[in-house]
């Protein structure tokens, strides 16, 4: 399989959400959405679930949620059009029992990995769920510089997942600098924000890095 890119939306309306949906659902159907909230991640984005529900059903999207849950506050994200649930579990007073209601949903279960977890935190979990956003920068707004130390925290998955079936996504800070060494890893997905939709023209940035995956 080769890698997916998936655009990421970090968007503090809704109406932006669909306007960048709508910039490329002909060449993605697939969309990252982040929800944030300033008490976990200093900054605020959407997050009324109910428009969701306004999301053409040839749309899938994931949900990276960097906000505080209690664990059944899960089921009103819970989408038809949703593929995966992407959970910071150090957020949440009740890691475990997110989980174990996350995993009721029938949906894909990932958990973020942000730079500034250890690696001990999330290692107990790796078990329950389907895979790991790996994140490149710290949870909240788009367009960070990504941190370097993530190359080790891919390093470190990469040699777990030779004895499992996670998927890893990588997300945050990637951009045309960095995107040939990150792709080198051959990571499932690489999820990309500013890189596409900060650029002069997001349709052209979205092939340009689609392209390159395919070698071209």
């Amino acid at each position: 399989m080769k890698t997916e890119i998936i655009p990421v939306i970090n968007s503090q309306n809704f109406e932006d959400i669909k306007h960048k949906i709508d910039l490329l659902k002909d060449l993605s159907s697939h969309f990252h959405i982040d929800v944030s909230d300033r008490e976990f991640t200093g900054y605020d984005t959407w997050k009324n679930h109910y428009d969701l529900d306004r999301i053409d059903t040839n749309i899938t999207f994931d949900l990276h949620l960097m906000i505080n849950l209690k664990p059944q506050e899960i089921i009103k994200w819970n989408k038809q059009n949703l593929k995966r649930f992407i959970l910071h579990l150090e957020a949440v007073p009740n890691p475990d029992g997110l989980l174990k209601v996350s995993k009721k949903t029938k949906k894909q279960i990932f958990i973020s990995w942000p730079p500034n977890i250890e690696f001990v935190f999330i290692e107990k979990y790796l078990k329950y769920i389907d895979g790991v956003l790996i994140l490149g920068v710290y949870p909240g707004k788009s367009g960070q510089k990504f941190v370097e130390k993530t190359y080790e925290n891919i390093e470190k998955i990469l040699n777990i997942k030779t004895f499992s079936k996670l998927k890893i996504i990588i997300d945050g800070g990637v951009n045309k600098e960095n995107f040939e060494k990150i792709l080198s890893y051959q990571p499932d997905y690489i999820a990309m924000g500013s890189a596409i939709y900060n650029s002069e023209n997001p349709r052209e940035s979205f092939l340009y890095f689609k392209n390159k995956v395919n070698g071209k």
